[in-house]
């Protein structure tokens, strides 16, 4: 599991399983119906995204969102590997 407490975080974990997918912006953009430019702001840690923005990415990617209490001992982890 991979966790993320901030825009940027998103951004990287949407980044990094893109890449992993084989995937470009572009390829991304016409599965889910954003612009391109869109699915770059939000991979820069732009924290302006819609809610429904993040969803469509994270659909498309087979991602799911999770809520949970934040945990003291939570630490990033550069890797993404939880």
């Amino acid at each position: 599991m991979q966790l993320a407490r901030d825009s940027k975080q998103i951004g990287n974990i949407i980044r990094r399983v893109r890449k992993k997918q084989g995937l470009n912006q572009t390829q991304l953009s016409e599965k889910t119906g954003l612009r391109q430019a869109t699915i770059s702001q939000v991979e820069n840690g732009r924290p302006s995204a819609r809610i429904d923005t993040l969803l469509a990415l994270f659909a498309a990617l087979d991602l799911e969102l999770g809520v949970a209490p934040r945990s003291k001992e939570w630490t990033i982890d550069p890797g993404g590997d939880s």
